[in-house]
């Protein structure tokens, strides 16, 4: 056998190898955006212009509702007697209040006040409207987003739902949460899900570049849904020290086969 041949029989083994451990990258990766139905395009966050700069309350979100006034008589039949129980960060119950499909939420003596649409403190300035018609002007409103969560899988370290001790958290923080990227995070195009006035939005933010310091920081906001993709070297079966173990299999396969076609060429002769 010659040397060119050999040479063409050590490629096509260690390449046959290769296809043979490789799964197709569209087989291991979730959520390709061009099959979201009903979406906009994968948008790639430049600044923070592009996104909201707070988040917007929308249907199924739930609200702790306070109202107090001075003459505490006047408003102790609005203290909150149902709804859903939760529990913050300090294990304290808090009564929740249902946003409906139109935006509403239903509190005691109040009737339906619109909320659906607006940030936090908007809803706040809404429910006091309601609340001072009947009260009058010496009241205090507090309203606090109940289910601020976001989910974080992919090529993390923990893949959870984690709670957000604020209405928004920079991309690191979120990461952080799931205990930060493994070996196998594509760091350049991580996707953020997110729903904005009834349209899913899929933004993809590169967390290795340095432009992404104070006024251009990409925010997560509750019931986002991070995505973290594989690279390809998950796909084709490379661990993270993969060139020592590509290595490795070449060399054994190389001496594998010089040493057959060594004996196959002394039994020849």
């Amino acid at each position: 056998m010659t040397t060119n041949a050999l040479r063409m029989l050590i490629g096509l083994l260690v390449i046959g190898q290769a296809f043979i451990s490789c799964i197709p990258q569209k087989n291991i990766t979730l959520m390709q955006y061009e099959q979201i139905n009903d979406s906009s395009y994968a948008n790639k966050f430049v600044s923070e212009d592009t996104v909201l700069k707070e988040y917007i309350l929308q249907s199924n979100d739930y609200l702790y509702i306070a109202v107090t006034a001075v003459e505490k008589e006047l408003s102790i039949f609005m203290e909150p007697l149902g709804g859903i129980n939760f529990l913050n960060q300090t294990n304290q119950a808090l009564i929740g209040y249902y946003i409906d499909d139109e935006g509403n939420v239903d509190f005691p003596f109040l009737g339906k006040i619109l909320v659906g649409g607006f940030t936090v403190r908007e809803a706040q300035q809404q429910v006091h409207q309601a609340a001072r018609r009947i009260l009058g002007e010496r009241i205090r409103v507090e309203v606090k987003l109940i289910n601020n969560y976001v989910n974080v899988l992919g090529e993390v370290r923990k893949e959870g739902i984690y709670n957000m001790t604020k209405n928004r958290i920079t991309i690191y923080e979120a990461l952080t949460l799931a205990s930060g990227l493994n070996e196998y995070a594509k760091r350049k195009e991580i996707k953020v899900f997110r729903k904005v006035n009834g349209i899913q939005k899929v933004y993809l933010v590169d967390v290795t570049s340095g432009n992404m310091i104070g006024d251009n920081m990409f925010y997560v906001f509750p019931n986002d849904v991070i995505y973290v993709e594989p690279s390809r070297a998950k796909a084709i079966g490379l661990t993270p020290t993969f060139s020592l173990t590509l290595l490795s299999t070449f060399l054994t396969t190389s001496i594998t086969v010089l040493l057959l076609i060594q004996q196959l060429s002394a039994l020849n002769n």
